[in-house]
């Protein structure tokens, strides 16, 4: 992959979500939609987290992340990347849903989402940048 396709823009920056180690999701980041929290999260990278669902809208993995709203929004599509503020958890919503709660929109996984479906709990999530 060249460097022009891994950053469309200084504000997408690449990452890669790795399942059990084994499986690779593609996806970015998105600067723009939340400065302080995308930063926080290359900060911290790589986040490793074990799997949870909440019912069939997104899974997530609950990190220490500890970061304030940021342009917070209840409706996402299937493929969205938040935070879930009020817990520090990373989401990955599974369809288009609306939430009764408000998240920092962070990001989009722009490959083989449905891979997040079939997984059990406690299966283990890598989030890092792509670098490669």
């Amino acid at each position: 992959m060249s460097t022009e396709d891994k950053f469309t823009s200084v504000s997408r920056i690449a990452i890669k979500v790795v399942i059990n180690k084994k499986e690779t999701l593609n996806g970015q980041l998105i600067r723009h939609l939340a400065p302080l929290t995308v930063s926080e999260m290359l900060r911290g990278m790589p986040i490793h987290g074990a799997i949870h669902y909440t019912m069939d809208t997104f899974c997530y993995i609950q990190t220490q992340l500890n970061i304030g709203q940021e342009k917070p929004r209840k409706k996402f599509s299937k493929g969205d990347i938040t935070l879930m503020t009020s817990n520090g958890a990373i989401c990955f919503f599974l369809k288009d849903a609306s939430v009764d709660y408000s998240m920092n929109y962070i990001g989009k996984v722009t490959s083989k989402i449905e891979k997040l479906i079939s997984l059990r709990s406690n299966d283990e999530l890598t989030i890092a940048s792509d670098t490669n």
